[in-house]
């Protein structure tokens, strides 16, 4: 299996101050290509503290790692455990780096209805640790509550859709992405993929609770950061960049590194269309 190309790769690199004899953490490793990067700069010494949520993924990237022997240490945790982690090695870290966006592994192979390409079961699990899927949320939530899920990830007229699904489940309960996108072509009038995105997002982000788990681990990295350490995070759709810029300009412990976030060039872009609508923000504790 080919690994997906990593986003802006060097520039995290680069604004991370990635050397030798360094602590690093990869809060989300995916496939590993930015930890590969930053155990490969910071040869010989330095060691990478890797976090990834999803099990098939994690044993991926841990096999593409183990070249690196005991400076690899991969956890099969989601971020929130970073500060838990680091606290009882013992340890404080140079640089941490959080890549928000969902890989090309997990859209294409993991089966678990992230992709509206596809025809899956409605899951959306990052790990399934978790109980609830998106299948639950469509099938069980109440009007108002689901309504609650649409307009976080601003859905469009997010009301009358929940109402909408809730009376569609009476007739036909909800199982699979084809289910779900069926749905949208009758309330929508369309099944254009920048509407179908947001719709899957929502669903995805009430699953694995990611905007509640990113305001924790915003809070919390700083605890584990020495000072002059730096924290990138690169993010993929404005819900998580608001935080991320609304965290950069609020934590006092915290000083953006930059006045503007990094996006891709044109370049990366032609080269890897999914990095498109990445930001790539960097802080540095004081």
């Amino acid at each position: 299996m080919s690994f997906h190309e990593p986003v802006l790769l060097e520039e995290v690199i680069d604004l991370l101050k990635v050397v030798p004899d360094k602590i690093y953490v990869d809060g989300t490793v995916g496939m590993g290509g930015h930890s590969e990067a930053i155990l490969e700069r910071s040869s010989p010494t330095g060691v990478l503290y890797g976090f990834e949520w999803n099990e098939p993924s994690f044993e991926l990237a841990k096999q593409r790692l183990s070249k690196y022997g005991d400076r690899a240490r991969i956890f099969n945790l989601s971020f929130i455990y970073i500060k838990e982690v680091l606290q009882k090695q013992g340890v404080l870290a140079d640089g941490v780096l959080l890549d928000l966006g969902i890989s090309s592994f997990l859209l294409e192979y993991s089966g678990r209805g992230f992709s509206f390409q596809k025809d899956e079961p409605l899951d959306m699990r990052m790990s399934l640790e978790k109980e609830l899927t998106a299948e639950k949320i469509l099938n069980t939530y109440d009007v108002k509550r689901l309504s609650q899920v649409f307009l976080t990830g601003e859905v469009p007229s997010a009301l009358k859709f929940a109402q909408f699904i809730c009376d569609r489940r009476k007739r036909k309960p909800f199982k699979t992405t084809k289910d779900l996108i069926e749905a949208v072509k009758e309330f929508y009038k369309s099944s254009r993929k920048s509407l179908l995105a947001v719709i899957f997002q929502s669903l995805r982000i009430e699953v694995n609770e990611e905007l509640k788990n990113l305001e924790k681990v915003l809070k919390e990295v700083p605890e584990v950061l020495k000072t002059g350490g730096r924290i990138a995070i690169i993010s993929f759709h404005s819900l998580e960049d608001r935080l991320v810029k609304n965290y950069f300009k609020g934590d006092p412990r915290i000083k953006p590194v930059l006045k503007k976030p990094v996006v891709p060039t044109l370049e990366e872009i032609r080269r890897n269309p999914r990095a498109r609508s990445a930001k790539l923000r960097v802080g540095e504790k004081i």
